[in-house]
């Protein structure tokens, strides 16, 4: 039960911080802080700040990532590709088929030990 309550408030927590802009973010977090630490006007300004500078950089960082990550999934896409129609040149039709039938079984229980890694991940926190 523990387990639960606290996925369900990380899941909550993350997808606040998606709904949220950086400046929203910046904020909540200086608001948390005010109220811990007693922080006067201007220390709360200049934490906002400081907030804001890092919840804009991460972001930054983010976009970066996932461009990246797009890019590099296009790049080995295209390898993918080009490695088939190499098979398929050299391959028969009956041979062909058996292989692409052979890679996508091969697909298929890459992406189900994926799911059960992930699956199992959760249960252990």
């Amino acid at each position: 039960m523990i387990v639960a309550l606290g996925l369900m408030t990380a899941t909550a927590q993350a997808q606040d911080r998606d709904r949220k802009s950086p400046e929203e973010r910046a904020k909540a977090r200086t608001e948390h802080l005010v109220k811990e630490l007693g922080l006067n006007t201007d220390q709360a300004a200049k934490v906002e700040a400081l907030h804001a500078k890092q919840a804009k950089e991460a972001e930054a960082k983010r976009a970066e990532m996932d461009a990246k990550r797009t890019a590099h999934r296009k790049e080995m896409d295209a390898k993918r590709d080009a490695y088939a129609a190499e098979m398929k040149a050299i391959l028969t039709a009956e041979q062909y088929a058996k292989w692409e039938t052979m890679m996508k079984e091969r697909q298929e229980k890459h992406e189900e030990r994926m799911k059960e890694r992930h699956e199992g991940g959760k249960d252990r926190r």
